[in-house]
């Protein structure tokens, strides 16, 4: 309904109003009024109302409590991420919970989500970056918009890159740098461990051995606690590893799949040495008879079963990340590799071992992603860095 205004504010203004009904109570929709100057343009807007109306939006809904329509969006969703993720989520859950209250779906607007973005990083002392804690609320944020946009809300308040928008460029963060391992401290760290395997136990050889193979793989942690004998193939002469699971510390329980990747769906990794691999059957046997004296079994068959702890043992349980880092520490320690004011794990291996393989002339990018689990794009854009062997040369070069 189109009609001229008399008097008042909006005197000689047309009002714009529709009352459609709720296809699904039956009850008529508190559709918002807008006022125009002219009657084509209220025409066009009445028009845009019903089209509106017919698409499924329904302004109605916007009354809900934003935290409370957050919080069943996150609640649907969470048989369908990992632990890992849904941990992220719900710490989202409790953010918007104390920040916004009550605070109704249509009242949420793009200058409320920035104020709330400077609040968090202020009171939180947190970076702003894009891998920082922000940055995830706000995707997540912004995920649930898209969720309800066109059917409760016209438009997300949530703009994409919204961390450029909301932000100045002073306000972010440099990202601190992985440290990434020369070629002579690769050597090293091997040659470290198998002479360790020569003489340790079979308790501690276990986490050894696994950051020996993940110094040549550089897989995902949760995917190396995960490994079992029954991974090992030989693909055109070389030996690797064909997995499709991963293991979650904070569920204690496998995932029964690849991060981010469906059911069924395995990845070989990047060829492995022989003498690694006899290294894992040297192991295999002594794991074997370690178990039979303990009365223990290995189901699962897994290469990394827990045998520091009886109880985990039993339950068929990984060593754990905390258990590997700590060791993975300890060669570094002995070694004198330091940090070097860098960011240093476990995972160094696997940004050491992308770098490296970006920096090797002829090697295909899309057979590197795959062999590391990531599209192209992901594989350029998080892992590869410089590689301080080529730096080196580099500076040698130019200088000469």
């Amino acid at each position: 309904m189109i009609k001229k205004v008399t008097k008042g504010k909006n005197k000689n203004k047309y009002q714009v109003r529709i009352q459609p009904i709720d296809k699904n109570t039956g009850k008529r929709i508190s559709w918002p009024i807008s006022y125009e100057k002219t009657k084509k343009e209220a025409v066009k807007v009445e028009r845009q109302m019903w089209a509106e109306y017919e698409s499924g939006l329904n302004p109605n809904n916007g009354k809900v409590i934003f935290a409370d329509d957050f919080k069943r969006y996150v609640e649907l969703r969470s048989k369908s991420i990992s632990a890992v993720t849904l941990k992220a989520w719900l710490e989202t859950v409790r953010s918007v919970k104390s920040y916004f209250g009550k605070a109704k779906i249509d009242q949420v607007t793009t200058a409320l989500i920035n104020q709330y973005a400077h609040d968090y990083v202020k009171f939180h002392h947190a970076t702003v970056s894009n891998t920082s804690s922000i940055s995830k609320r706000l995707t997540h944020l912004r995920n649930y918009f898209k969720s309800i946009e066109g059917k409760v809300i016209k438009e997300n308040p949530i703009p994409e890159n919204a961390l450029k928008l909301f932000f100045k460029q002073s306000d972010f963060t440099v990202a601190q740098e992985w440290r990434i391992f020369t070629a002579d401290e690769l050597v090293k760290i091997r040659e470290s461990i198998i002479d360790d395997l020569k003489n340790d136990s079979v308790e501690n050889n276990g986490s050894k051995l696994a950051i020996l193979i993940e110094s040549y793989t550089g897989m995902r942690v949760g995917e190396l606690q995960a490994l079992r004998f029954s991974n090992m193939v030989k693909n055109d002469n070389f030996w690797t590893f064909k997995i499709d699971d991963s293991w979650s510390d904070l569920s204690k329980s496998f995932n029964g799949t690849l991060k981010a990747r469906p059911q069924g769906y395995t990845r070989t990794l990047l060829p492995i040495p022989a003498k690694v691999i006899e290294q894992i059957k040297g192991y295999h046997t002594l794991q074997e008879n370690f178990l039979k004296n303990h009365g223990l079994i290995n189901p699962k068959r897994l290469i990394f079963l827990n045998l520091r702890d009886y109880r985990r043992a039993k339950k068929c349980e990984p060593l754990t990340q905390s258990g590997l880092t700590y060791t993975f520490k300890e060669i570094c320690r002995k070694l004198g590799i330091d940090p070097n004011g860098k960011r240093m794990s476990i995972y160094s291996f696997r940004h050491t071992i992308c770098t490296k393989l970006a920096n090797t002339p002829g090697i295909s990018y899309p057979w590197a992603a795959e062999k590391m689990g990531h599209t192209v794009s992901m594989f350029m854009k998080t892992y590869v860095g410089v590689d301080p062997d080529i730096n080196s040369r580099m500076s040698e070069i130019w200088t000469a």
